[in-house]
């Protein structure tokens, strides 16, 4: 009577099918860094955060590399995703500086709500850059950087900015101006309203380059491109 007592308090165990459990844990890792404020993953506190054993990770990650490079390719694909659904119709295009802002405005929002993602980047940037991690052949970072290029470039040829504006500095600016404000905004307990502060920066800096029309109004534009590489 007691074994089946015993017996009847049994469940069979629920296995999470791995797709799924292998994208909470991915999901748990930008929560991870967005605490910690590094790259540098403790397993033992993604499992924690998981609630699954430390052991486990590595069920669905052979390694830690594998771990990471999971992470920054989730982190990427995003990131890419929203770039092009910001670039993807021809009528954002006949105002390019207002895309510019578009774009901008949606980045630092995006920011503002996954930290985790962004500072992924932003430190696997930083590892690129010392040599220390390999180039990765979709970097969120760099496409953000070609496509504002390629919008300043419509906006130059267009009028709109002027023809002294160097493009490719301008869009290294604008994504340096977006990681820059992003960590600040960190660093200050997230005491402000990023978006509105870094579209005010935004908009000073374009400001700065406009060319203006004998009315003293801002140029029209009809432009349109791809650019995502």
């Amino acid at each position: 009577m007691p074994e089946a007592g015993k017996n009847q308090l049994k469940r069979p165990v629920r296995r999470m099918n791995s797709t799924f459990r292998r994208q909470e844990i991915i999901n748990a890792a930008f929560s991870c860094i967005e605490e910690a404020g590094h790259l540098s993953l403790s397993t033992t506190e993604l499992a924690s955060m998981v609630g699954i054993s430390q052991p486990a990770i590595f069920r669905h990650f052979r390694s830690k590399q594998q771990l990471y490079d999971a992470i920054l390719d989730e982190a990427n694909s995003r990131i890419l995703e929203r770039l092009k659904s910001l670039i993807g119709q021809a009528e954002q295009w006949k105002d390019p500086l207002a895309l510019v802002n578009s774009v901008m405005a949606a980045m630092a929002a995006d920011f503002r709500d996954q930290p985790g993602i962004w500072l992924a980047l932003i430190f696997s940037r930083n590892l690129r850059e010392k040599g220390v991690a390999p180039d990765r052949s979709k970097c969120a970072a760099n496409q953000l950087r070609y496509t504002l290029e390629k919008i300043c470039t419509k906006a130059v040829d267009a009028g709109v900015l002027e023809q002294s504006s160097k493009p490719q500095l301008m869009s290294d600016i604008l994504v340096s101006l977006l990681f820059g404000m992003g960590q600040e905004w960190l660093n200050r307990e997230r005491g402000y309203d990023l978006p509105q502060k870094a579209g005010y920066a935004i908009e000073t800096f374009l400001n700065g380059h406009r060319t203006l029309d004998e009315s003293g109004q801002q140029d029209a534009a009809s432009v349109h491109l791809t650019a995502i590489a």
